[in-house]
């Protein structure tokens, strides 16, 4: 039989065996763990990659239904006063442009765009805002897949839900959450989908980029002896360049047809089928 001593000394050894055994075994999970992890990630990857349309959501559209709805604010200039207008039904984007389905217009049709649009950057970006467009740019588009540019009418109606009192889009969420502007200090355009949608599912309504409508800026609120020579369109939305003020459901913001920038995109609406 062994001593006392010995049985403690094997007892031991087996501590120490069973101790490295279980090291060993960690070691080697947390190993194949990570290498899963990898694939994994190196999968979803490509995935993304070659399927670029995998949201769901990209170029799905809302239905308004026909009625009257508000329109207008006591509190703005220009867009006096509150009041209802009727409407037909129509659809509208949930969201605008990307870049990947401006490239794949620009495949499809061999359209020149007349303005500065990058594709260099948007095959880096695909699910980023197209900008850089003028509004025949952003007609043609429209045009092309039997849609249109919303009225500016439309495009409030559809940032305010059909509501009255909104001056906010989402304004039930904390500031930071209603949309991209300067208020959140981040200066450059964001993907599509990076805020909560307004009531109706709409995305990108506040803030991030400005988008063309197909209405005409009036020249009664224009000054310089100049303006007669240019067609002013709405701008509608607001940018990331912009304050909370400029991002508000009623602002207009007239702008040259002819003219382009970083932060002006656009979406599309579609008449009823």
């Amino acid at each position: 039989m062994m001593s006392i001593q010995e049985t403690r000394f094997m007892n031991l050894r087996i501590r120490v065996i069973c101790f490295f055994l279980l090291l060993f075994c960690a070691a080697i999970f947390f190993s194949l763990k990570a290498s899963y992890e990898a694939a994994q990630s190196t999968s979803i990857e490509q995935t993304t990659k070659d399927n670029p349309y995998q949201d769901q959501r990209l170029g799905k559209q809302v239905y308004i239904k026909p009625g009257n709805y508000y329109v207008g604010s006591d509190k703005e200039m220009d867009n006096k006063p509150l009041r209802m207008v009727s409407f037909n039904g129509f659809y509208i984007d949930i969201h605008p442009v990307t870049n990947e389905q401006y490239v794949e217009f620009l495949s499809k049709s061999h359209y020149q765009p007349k303005g500065t649009f990058d594709m260099n950057e948007a095959n880096r970006f695909p699910d980023l805002p197209a900008t850089n467009f003028t509004y025949e740019d952003a007609a043609a588009y429209a045009a092309f897949f039997h849609k249109r540019l919303p009225t500016e009418w439309e495009w409030e109606i559809a940032a305010r839900s059909l509501k009255k009192e909104v001056v906010y889009v989402s304004q039930h969420l904390p500031h930071h959450q209603r949309g991209h502007f300067l208020f959140n200090k981040e200066y450059s355009k964001k993907p599509v989908f990076s805020y909560p949608p307004n009531d109706l599912g709409l995305y990108g309504m506040a803030g991030n980029v400005f988008e063309w409508t197909s209405s005409k800026y009036q020249e009664k609120y224009l000054y310089g002896k100049h303006v007669h020579k240019f067609s002013i369109m709405v701008l509608r939305g607001g940018a990331w360049t912009n304050r909370a003020l400029d991002i508000r459901t009623t602002t207009r913001t007239p702008f040259p047809a002819s003219r382009c920038l970083e932060w002006i995109g656009f979406r599309c609406v579609r008449d009823k089928r």
